[in-house]
């Protein structure tokens, strides 16, 4: 026996919490509105039956006209589960019970799941639960998610809903009187006073700093320097650990392979293993320490409060602060910030952010960041931590900057039209699990990225040094080629080394590096990033340029692919290629023109 479950609620109720408890999956979650843009599937199995779980948007109304609402709506009517859980947050019943009231008079039968019982309890709310029960005529259960035995619960009452309906399904009851959407809210707040007449205790408020007139820029200024900071400070450490590592792994590697042909031996030696070995040593040590930090940003509740900061420069451009949410997920990966614009409900402006996403430096770019500020500070790449974190916050301010001018000059020309007012809910703070925490940024986010970069990185290591070894008159390719775009790299202030790592580093960002080290000849020679920049002319010009470079260019493959997938037009997706990188380079043949004016 096979059961479908579907799981609907309001935005940031625990919906995707409790998917993952039912489940034991890891899907994402985060502490604010418009995380779960489309359905999320799972199971769990139960002796001989299978329950599928599919976890919809968060959604106020079906009535609605936003993207997520006409998804978990186009769900539920053409294929109406066996079980639909509806999820409300305990402590604010009079909002999230509309939902419910709307779900019940269009004929479902619902499992009402009361969830954040904790939170309600520390506000000494305690809703009687029985009396809800008694006026929906529904199951009701209350859970906490991080309490197995609420899971279980919970669980038990999905389980016994399905076979009754499976029992029973010719003798549904018919679809209630249809509710006006002012009907069912007057509705869910006599219900929830009945249910729940006591007033929550005053929580701390917080938002007088964060989002006060002259508090909230300094304080996100200095929790974005603090962020960069820490995980310069913690990733060079580990860094120079792995190098070492991996140098020793290779002395056991050569040895291992000694009775291979010379050439496949120095293919998988030179080639794969170095290759993999640098990614590895520059991408994972940033990563393992920016991924939870920033986790520890999401659970506490601090994106959407930067997204209301965003939204009067974003208003001024033509567009909402939602769209500060999407550059937030894009620092993560630049695919997930596209698929995030979903969250906002204007077409025109959920194409303008989707176009200037790949704006924002996602992790692949953050490890050569750091490199650069180094050299920009120090001609022998020595890194002054306090420095470099001000750099890497620079980095941040211009591509925010660069993104709103961007976003301003599209909604003036290709993306005119009329804007949404902008309403976000702000959810409360919460104290974020640090356990749970650790685990899903390391498990969910850095080994996944990790993972996908080293797939990427071996073959194309494979393939440069393949190239390398190939001659052109006398000459190595990878030379030759390189020979003929520095011509080009010199206008933008590089060399036509870097441009070549920049080329054939398209299917994934953190490859550039790496290549480019295997390009010039000097990964086997440990790798000197200086003797790069110095090749060009000049160190400070040739960092500078790159770092502007690396930060406007076009995106990786994955984006590109994501891009497609979201507006289903090639014309927009070469938009998004052109846009960022004409940006870059317009930026680049200006900053080296500037540096040729002072010299």
């Amino acid at each position: 026996m096979q059961y479908t479950v579907a799981l609907a609620g309001n935005p940031n109720v625990g919906k995707s919490t409790l998917f993952n408890a039912l489940t034991g999956l890891r899907q994402h979650t985060g502490n604010w509105t418009g995380k779960t843009v489309a359905p999320a599937r799972g199971s769990w199995r139960d002796g001989d039956r299978c329950y599928e779980v599919v976890d919809l948007p968060g959604v106020y109304s079906l009535c609605g006209g936003t993207p997520e609402e006409r998804i978990a709506a186009e769900y539920l009517q053409k294929t109406p589960p066996d079980c639909l859980v509806i999820i409300v947050d305990a402590t604010a019943l009079e909002r999230t019970l509309a939902l419910a009231l709307e779900l019940q008079g269009s004929g479902q039968r619902p499992v009402l799941c009361v969830n954040l019982m904790d939170e309600a309890e520390r506000l000494g709310l305690h809703p009687d639960l029985r009396a809800l029960e008694r006026a929906l005529d529904a199951p009701v259960v209350p859970t906490r998610a991080d309490q197995p035995k609420s899971v279980e619960m919970l669980r038990s009452v999905i389980a016994l809903t399905c076979q009754r309906r499976s029992t029973a399904r010719e003798q549904m009851p018919p679809a209630q009187t249809h509710w006006t959407q002012e009907e069912t809210v007057r509705g869910a707040a006599a219900l929830a006073r009945a249910v729940c007449p006591q007033t929550p205790r005053p929580r701390r408020d917080w938002d007088r700093l964060l989002l006060g007139k002259w508090t909230a820029w300094p304080l996100t200024l200095g929790m974005l320097f603090c962020l960069f900071y820490l995980t310069v400070r913690g990733a060079n450490y580990p860094s120079a650990l792995l190098e070492v590592l991996f140098a020793r792994l290779r002395t056991g590697a050569e040895a291992l392979l000694a009775g291979l042909p010379e050439a496949l031996r120095m293919l998988l030696l030179e080639g794969v293993y170095d290759t993999t070995a640098k990614v590895v040593s520059v991408m994972l040590p940033p990563m393992a320490i920016f991924f939870p930090l920033f986790s520890v940003l999401e659970d506490l509740g601090l994106l959407p409060r930067l997204a209301f900061l965003l939204d009067r420069p974003f208003a001024a451009c033509g567009t909402c602060g939602r769209q500060g949410l999407c550059m937030c997920m894009g620092c993560g990966c630049n695919a997930v910030g596209v698929t995030g614009c979903r969250i906002i409900p204007n077409e025109k402006e959920r194409l303008a952010a989707i176009l200037t996403n790949a704006m924002v430096p996602c992790n692949g770019r953050f490890p050569t960041l750091i490199l650069l500020a180094g050299l920009l500070l120090n001609r022998d790449g020595s890194l002054s931590v306090p420095a470099t974190a001000g750099v890497l916050t620079g980095c941040m301010l211009l591509s925010c900057a660069v993104t709103l001018l961007s976003t301003g000059l599209l909604r003036k020309t290709l993306l005119r039209g009329a804007s949404d007012p902008f309403v976000l809910e702000l959810p409360p703070f919460r104290r974020p699990r640090l356990a749970r925490l650790l685990l899903r940024s390391l498990l969910d986010r850095t080994l996944r990225v990790l993972g996908r970069a080293i797939v990427v990185a071996a073959p194309a290591g494979a393939v440069i040094w393949t190239l390398s070894r190939l001659r052109v008159q006398g000459a190595p390719l990878l030379t030759v080629l390189a020979g003929d775009l520095d011509p080009v790299a010199a206008l933008l202030g590089f060399s036509g080394t870097l441009l070549l790592a920049f080329l054939l580093s398209f299917p994934a960002n953190e490859l550039l590096l790496p290549l480019a080290l295997l390009i010039g000849g000097m990964a086997a020679e440990g790798g000197d990033v200086t003797a790069l920049f110095v090749q060009s002319g000049a160190c400070l010009r040739a960092a500078f340029c790159t770092a502007l470079f690396t930060l406007f260019h076009w995106p990786c493959s994955t984006t590109l692919l994501t891009v497609w997938h979201e507006t289903g037009s090639l014309k927009w997706t070469l938009a998004a290629f052109l846009l960022p990188t004409a940006v870059g380079v317009t930026l680049c043949m200006l900053a080296n023109a500037g540096f040729s004016i002072l010299s």
